[in-house]
């Protein structure tokens, strides 16, 4: 299997669609198309409903006549399959969500790179802090029973709501473990309801065949299963239970059996960066689709194991890995860490493929270009984390910076908060992320910023180019025997 692949020194690419976005006119024309309701609805989704769809009376096919006539122009123009198109845009419900997002942020912020967000395109929702096993690592520190101010069911269901009213397209819920919580399978009706893409992270020892087919039916997309190692003892250690990897793999086969697209995930540090070849191969094996790699955040319970995250060098060789399973194309790879997106640019040939965030992968030059708008940490700027308690705050790694309660203020209203207004620009940034060439596709992992320097500002420590960082936080003796990976 090819790992190893040579840096590339490839120019910006440009593509005339963002000397099209950025006229005063199209920003006027993507105002008014975009502008939406209170129920998150407007005309551009609207009018994907209706194009090429059969069960139109014909009042209404003559009603939208001329803007589907527009339509199979432009896709004639673009040499664009009709039918395939209809499929994964104009009725794919996520897709239209994120498109109207993107051109309602475009008309109120311009276009800009890496792009200011009018909503977040993607919410994290730690839904409860109960969860069944005590995993070293958790940013959560979640316990065995739920937190006593977590929200309602009544507050869930109105929080579903705001993020829908927003035009949210996707929902990812977490916890602690959220299948735990009783209250679970109303939400999930209340966000498939509002059309919203809802996916899972769970530890997967409560993934029984049933429990798979009741999320298939209630909506979920995607189900995301941890896995700390390859090793079972290993990963029960660090997960706090004997057994949990076994439960945990049944949960992934139970998944996959079901028909439901499931991803494997791991967090590395020292303790097993050097098995990624291994995770990968046992992810393609187990049938998974995706597999995500967690960046090590010292917080939580993670705190206590500090001197388990790895050092810049490990972190590029470790992207560089992942970049060359991406390319391959045998299962699809993401990263929580920014630099992923940099990585790629870097590591993978023009035509090859590349990440746009932390939950996407495109193929060919395209890809690229919008990953300086999308790409990169997206904490405030296209993404934010509810906690169980209803506080908003930038990540979920970042959980003790509340910047709004929604049990006090609307979603919407706490999204304009001015810390996400900082977050969005990635000028205001200090030490090597204030002047890298690579700031759009990447801008540093702020959640490790604020942990370890506690400036949400500060340069990422992680990041090789912010070496100095790195080595006053840590003993040099201490930096050398870390790892025997090269310097990538």
């Amino acid at each position: 299997m090819r790992i190893d692949l040579p840096a590339t020194d490839a120019e910006p690419t440009h593509h005339v669609l963002e000397d099209i976005l950025g006229r005063p006119s199209v920003r006027r024309i993507l105002d008014y198309v975009t502008r939406t309701d209170s129920s998150g609805n407007c005309f551009f989704g609207r009018v994907c409903e209706r194009y090429n769809n059969p069960g139109l009376s014909a009042l209404e096919r003559l009603k939208w006549y001329f803007p589907e006539l527009l339509i199979d122009y432009a896709l004639r123009r673009g040499k664009l399959d009709k039918e395939f198109m209809t499929r994964k845009l104009f009725h794919h419900e996520p897709t239209v969500r994120a498109l109207a997002v993107t051109g309602r942020s475009i008309a109120r912020y311009g276009l800009s790179a890496p792009q200011r967000f009018a909503a977040p395109l993607m919410v994290v929702w730690n839904m409860t802090q109960a969860c069944n096993l005590l995993c070293k690592h958790c940013y959560q520190n979640a316990t065995p029973k739920p937190a006593p101010d977590e929200l309602t069911l009544e507050e869930k269901l109105r929080t579903v709501d705001q993020i829908g009213a927003a035009g949210v397209p996707f929902l990812a819920i977490a916890g602690g473990e959220p299948l735990v919580s009783k209250d679970l399978w109303y939400v999930l009706e209340r966000a498939k309801l509002r059309k919203i893409h809802t996916t899972i992270a769970t530890n997967g020892t409560l993934l029984t065949k049933e429990t798979v087919a009741r999320l298939i039916a209630a909506g979920v997309k995607y189900v995301e299963v941890s896995i700390d190692s390859v090793v079972p003892e290993e990963h029960d250690r660090f997960r706090g239970r004997p057994g949990a990897w076994a439960r945990s793999i049944e949960g992934i086969r139970n998944s996959v059996a079901g028909g439901m697209r499931t991803g494997f995930a791991t967090c590395f540090t020292r303790r097993n960066v050097e098995t990624v070849d291994q995770a990968i191969e046992l992810a393609i094996a187990l049938d998974c689709r995706t597999f995500s790699h967690f960046n090590f955040i010292p917080v939580g319970r993670g705190r206590q194991m500090v001197e388990s995250d790895i050092t810049p060098a490990q972190r590029e060789w470790l992207l560089r890995k992942l970049v060359a399973h991406l390319q391959e194309g045998r299962i699809n790879i993401i990263s929580t860490a920014p630099q992923f997106g940099r990585s790629c640019v870097a590591y993978a040939p023009p035509d090859g493929i590349f990440a746009t965030g932390h939950a996407g992968t495109g193929k060919g030059k395209q890809t690229m270009v919008l990953s300086r708008y999308v790409g990169g940490c997206g904490a405030g700027r296209c993404y934010c984390a509810i906690q169980p308690n209803g506080d908003i705050t930038p990540c979920v790694y970042i959980s003790s910076l509340k910047v709004g309660s929604l049990r006090s203020q609307s979603f919407a209203e706490i999204w304009e908060c001015p810390l996400f207004g900082v977050l969005s620009d990635r000028g205001d940034r200090l030490d090597h992320c204030a002047t890298c060439a690579d700031r759009s596709y990447c801008g540093g992992c702020r959640a490790r910023s604020f942990a370890y320097l506690d400036d949400i500002r500060a340069g990422d420590p992680g990041c090789r180019h912010n070496q100095h960082l790195w080595d006053e936080l840590v003993a040099p003796s201490e930096e050398v025997s870390a790892g025997r990976i090269g310097t990538a």
